[in-house]
């Protein structure tokens, strides 16, 4: 049985990573997050702590060997040197959450893992967020020479699924829930690529332990390649009628501010074949991820 430490675990992947590892007797799972969220699953061992009390997380976890360290919610330079700096005991392997908009925004496209990180910040907060993930990466690769455990970092690109929290494909389904009109732009050249949250779930737990990946970085990307068109002919197909639309072109959205979640004018492609071959998986048709993904969120939300 493997020991496994997770930070985070109330949110979105965290929580469905946690449910659906409790469901296996592979792990000897530990939980760590504020306790804003109670986790009602069975199977782990829960400690109500922030991160960033170093001091307090030192001492309510025990001293012992992990087999992984598993970082959901890393953000702020400073978060991994500090956390395994208080783990007591010896980590074997650090798993960090990072994304893929690490790489440098004019890289070919797909990018792999080995295309330019970004440079520099900036004021946008996309941009923000990513820069200091590629910094937290850094940080980890030398926390983690410190502390003499491996390192494993997993950059997805857009995440979809049950729980998601991120104003994604809920702005859609929302939208139909309400009988709203769904803004349909007819000018878009975007192009960009999905992982449903539970193939990253199947991911992080084919990572423990694993030495194939051991000292690797790998983006999680399904091959399918989405424009809006595409997108919305999904959507259509998982809500079995066809939409109500709202044609609009890319100028309309930038001046009326529609919050439309995903780009536009440029593409986020990434190749995800790297992990797939390491740990033999195959990613779920974004078909089959969208319809579970509306099932679920209408069976909770419809009156």
């Amino acid at each position: 049985m493997k020991k496994v430490l997770i930070l985070g675990g109330s949110y979105f992947v965290g929580r469905v990573f946690t449910r659906m590892a409790s469901r296996l007797r592979d792990y000897d799972l530990h939980v760590v997050n504020r306790g804003n969220y109670p986790l009602k699953i069975e199977n782990i061992t829960h400690y109500v702590c922030d991160r960033h009390n170093v001091e307090e997380l030192g001492k309510k976890l025990p001293e012992t060997t992990w087999d992984a360290v598993i970082d959901f919610c890393a953000y702020e330079p400073g978060d991994i040197s500090s956390l395994l700096k208080a783990i007591p005991g010896h980590v074997r392997q650090y798993i960090f959450i990072s994304t893929c908009s690490v790489y440098e925004p004019s890289a070919p496209s797909p990018k792999t893992e080995d295309a330019p990180l970004l440079a520099t910040g900036g004021d946008d907060p996309g941009r923000a967020y990513a820069y200091k993930k590629r910094l937290l990466e850094e940080e980890a690769s030398q926390a983690c020479g410190q502390k003499n455990c491996a390192l494993t970092i997993l950059r997805p690109a857009f995440i979809y699924g049950p729980l998601n929290y991120a104003p994604r494909e809920s702005f859609y389904f929302d939208s139909i829930l309400e009988n709203r009109p769904i803004p349909a732009p007819t000018n878009s050249t975007g192009r960009f690529q999905f992982v449903y949250v539970k193939d990253v779930a199947r991911i992080v737990m084919g990572c423990i332990a694993n030495e194939a990946v051991y000292g690797e970085a790998c983006n999680l990307s399904a091959p399918e390649q989405m424009d809006y068109n595409g997108f919305l002919d999904v959507l259509a197909k998982a809500h079995g009628e066809p939409l109500s639309l709202q044609p609009v072109t890319v100028a309309q959205v930038y001046m009326q501010n529609i919050p439309l979640p995903f780009p536009l004018d440029s593409d986020e492609l990434y190749a995800g074949d790297k992990i797939k071959v390491a740990l033999g998986m195959e990613y779920t048709p974004f078909t089959d991820g969208m319809k579970e993904t509306y099932d679920i969120y209408m069976s909770v939300n419809k009156k």
